[in-house]
């Protein structure tokens, strides 16, 4: 928050804009994360962290193939050079910091040892909400109108997380797994 403030609320709007995030307002809740955003939306906007400041488009399908094996359509992402690489160096360090040494830590207790990084967010809420950790879907009016749950994603969505990434460094493909 006390970031935000220095650098203006202004500024985080326009690097928000600038790493494809839809637009928001200029106010201190902008520095809470209490916008609404698409998990996709994060997805995309969180690979310029992981990639030295660049960030690939998010895309669903890479290639549809005919039965005989005959590729149709590919797919490749739009990709473009958004931050400084020594910004997104520097976020990267801090969100590598949440997991081993932050609210993130539940990754790390559940024997989830490999390079990762992670924002954690402070409350879930029901309805759809996205940060790049917890979210919900909801459909129905008793479960979408969201109100906070009171659950700490290190509590809730991290557990989570680290099953999944245990299971899926385990895989061949997934297996070599480089530090940042």
């Amino acid at each position: 928050m006390k970031v935000a403030e220095l650098v203006g609320y202004g500024r985080v709007v326009q690097i928000a804009r600038q790493m494809g995030l839809p637009p928001t307002s200029a106010t201190p809740a902008v520095a809470l994360g209490a916008y609404e955003l698409t998990p996709v939306e994060v997805a995309g906007a969180y690979t310029a962290f992981a990639t030295m400041g660049t960030r690939a488009d998010p895309f669903f399908l890479k290639s549809v193939v005919s039965a005989g094996g005959t590729a149709w359509k590919s797919t490749r992402p739009q990709i473009s050079l958004l931050l400084d690489p020594k910004v997104a160096y520097l976020v990267d360090s801090i969100l590598q910091d949440v997991l081993n040494k932050g609210t993130g830590a539940a990754v790390r207790a559940r024997g989830f040892t490999l390079p990762a990084a992670g924002k954690l967010a402070h409350r879930a809420t029901a309805g759809l909400r996205a940060s790049p950790t917890i979210w919900s879907a909801s459909s129905g009016s008793a479960l979408d109108d969201n109100h906070d749950l009171g659950l700490a994603g290190g509590a809730t969505a991290a557990p989570i997380w680290a099953d999944f990434m245990i299971r899926a460094t385990a895989m061949p493909a997934y297996r070599d797994v480089k530090d940042f």
